[in-house]
């Protein structure tokens, strides 16, 4: 029995052994297991923190390419061949992106983003996708040249901090019109009542066949008083941007009676009005403020005003600016307003779209580019020049003579690319794709 006893002793022993043998591979196999999942999970945790940054860097530029659109559209530097806005030259491309780096603490990531403007591209607005070529008449938005600076598909690329992890946004960014039908005025000068402010007034235009287009009488009676269309028997693709355009009078400058080589004198004081003078017209006559606001602009008195308060341009603006001077694009005057010599609003390649909810002076040598609305009087003195069109809403006659030059330049809807207006930038729904 003692031997029997012993040996099952030494069995106990060699179990108790196996057992502790595999207790410790199990926890080997669990601690081994765990350091893996650990591994990955920081793994996970890293790729997710460098995605992250590169989505937020990718944002960051997304951001301040709509910013810089929406100050000014495509073509605001001064490039390589021309001024800024009149070369056509969209400033940031693929070739030449806008970079920037974005520093939070001791960690730095890049971005950058770039516009494309170049026909048939996903931002264009074709009705046929499987057309690739402008000149198949697609009426797309671009142009076969890329000219047009009012639409663009923007790109938005984030880096990491260690440049492993990289992130694209798209979107499409484009303009809502301002003016009625897309098209601004097709006058130089628009009143709902009679007309009397241009006395001594030069105005002229080489686009189309109406200078003055009144609701009722010309009052205009000043000595120097003359309007000027282009040539009869020529369009307007037998001269330059530039000709159509002048208020010099070549051929002498300065010559009354040939204030341009593109022009041929209609009207003045002792030839009387000629019909390039439409007045007593109970179209105009018949609107309501509301109303002939209407037949101008897409948007009403009050979206204007909330388009130019949104660009900070509805004046007084918070800072206290009262004045546009050295301002473009929508623009909104609460109150009277005066412009004064040395004063410019607007430029030729981004014009104003200025709308006075009062008493308009325009005095001594000022400068607007764009359209004007006034809807008090207008006064003017002085020799100030316009270059695009003034509407009058007011029931009395405007008031006022000077020496004003107005020179019709149409702010859109001629054969010209359209020109970018401040404040009617807006994101294209439904166009931003990430990956």
């Amino acid at each position: 029995m003692k031997t029997i006893t012993h040996r099952f002793k030494n069995q106990q022993g060699a179990a108790s052994l196996l057992t502790a043998l595999v207790l410790l591979i199990s926890i080997t196999l669990v601690i081994l297991l765990t350091s893996k999942e650990v591994l990955v999970e920081t793994k996970v945790t890293a790729d997710n923190y460098r995605t992250s940054q590169a989505t937020a860097a990718a944002s960051a530029a997304m951001n301040q390419a709509e910013a810089y659109f929406m100050a000014g559209g495509l073509d605001q530097r001064v490039n390589a061949t021309g001024a800024a806005g009149a070369d056509e030259l969209v400033d940031y491309t693929s070739a030449s992106p806008f970079s920037l780096n974005l520093t939070v603490g001791a960690q730095t990531t890049s971005a950058q983003f770039y516009f494309d403007n170049s026909d048939d591209n996903a931002c264009d607005c074709q009705a046929d996708a499987s057309k690739t070529i402008d000149s198949d008449g697609d009426g797309d938005c671009f142009g076969t040249l890329g000219t047009n600076m009012t639409r663009a598909l923007v790109t938005a690329k984030g880096w990491s901090d260690d440049n492993t992890a990289v992130r694209t946004i798209t979107q499409c960014l484009g303009t809502f019109d301002i003016f009625d039908g897309g098209n601004g005025p097709k006058q130089p000068f628009i009143s709902r009542a009679s007309v009397g402010v241009f006395g001594n007034a030069t105005i002229i235009n080489r686009y189309t066949n109406s200078s003055i287009w009144t609701g009722g009488a010309n009052d205009i009676s000043g000595a120097a008083f003359a309007t000027y269309l282009r040539p009869s028997n020529t369009a307007t693709s037998d001269y330059t941007k530039a000709e159509l355009n002048s208020d010099c009078e070549v051929g002498p400058c300065g010559d009354p009676d040939n204030p341009g080589p593109n022009t041929q004198m209609v009207s003045n004081k002792d030839a009387g009005a000629g019909i390039d003078i439409i007045t007593d017209d109970a179209t105009l006559a018949s609107k309501t403020a509301d109303q002939f606001f209407d037949m101008f602009f897409a948007v009403t008195k009050t979206q204007f005003m909330k388009v130019a308060e949104n660009a900070d341009q509805k004046l007084p603006n918070a800072a206290g600016v009262t004045s546009p001077n050295g301002m473009s694009g929508v623009i909104w005057v609460e109150g009277n307003l005066t412009l004064n010599a040395g004063d410019v609003v607007g430029s030729p390649a981004t014009p104003a779209v200025l709308v006075v909810n009062g008493d308009f002076s325009l005095n001594g040598g000022a400068t607007v580019y764009g359209v004007i609305y006034v809807t008090g009087t207008l006064h003017i003195t002085g020799n100030p020049v316009i270059k695009g069109s003034v509407i009058g809403e007011s029931n009395t006659t405007s008031g006022g003579g000077g020496t004003l030059k107005l020179v019709y330049v149409p702010i859109v809807g001629d054969d010209q690319a359209p020109p970018f207006i401040v404040g009617t930038g807006a994101l294209v729904p439904g166009s931003w794709k990430d990956w």
